[in-house]
């Protein structure tokens, strides 16, 4: 189990925050490492899932070129995080695409970004298990938290 809130202790200067990004490491598959940054966003503008997602969405999409938009849709389960999922594919060249993935999860009046990338083939494998490590940092998001 990860502690998020308490991994380092560090008595910063007037005027500074922690803004740390957290990288985990996930399977290696052919030439291609996956991993799942995760960004804590600890002063929301925003208490609605979709606002607080379509704010970090809208700079990407307009940025972006030669992407197809696979999913943009709150996912929230019932009893659970309010959930904002974002697919989309970049085609790179004609025989090779990038799936990006990125989840907005409101907790705790935190706010993370969970994005990880993938192959085509490891979209629907490294990625369908995506949920079951988002869910282990941030339980409720995916499947309803067990009661005590």
């Amino acid at each position: 189990m990860i502690d998020i809130k308490s991994k380092f202790n560090i008595d910063l200067p007037y005027g500074w925050e922690d803004q740390t990004v957290y990288i985990f490491r996930g399977p290696e598959e052919g030439d291609f490492q996956h991993s799942l940054m995760l960004a804590i966003d600890r002063h929301l503008s925003h208490k609605d899932i979709s606002d607080f997602a379509l704010e970090k969405i809208e700079p990407i999409e307009r940025s972006m070129q030669n992407c197809e938009v696979l999913k943009k849709e709150e996912i929230t389960i019932p009893g659970g995080n309010p959930t904002f999922e974002f697919v989309y594919k970049m085609i790179l060249s004609e025989d090779y695409s990038n799936f990006m993935k990125y989840i907005f999860v409101i907790k705790d009046d935190l706010g993370f970004t969970f994005s990880a990338g993938f192959t085509k083939k490891t979209y629907k494998t490294v990625g369908a298990g995506l949920k079951d490590v988002i869910d282990a940092i941030l339980p409720g998001t995916y499947s309803p938290e067990e009661e005590d």
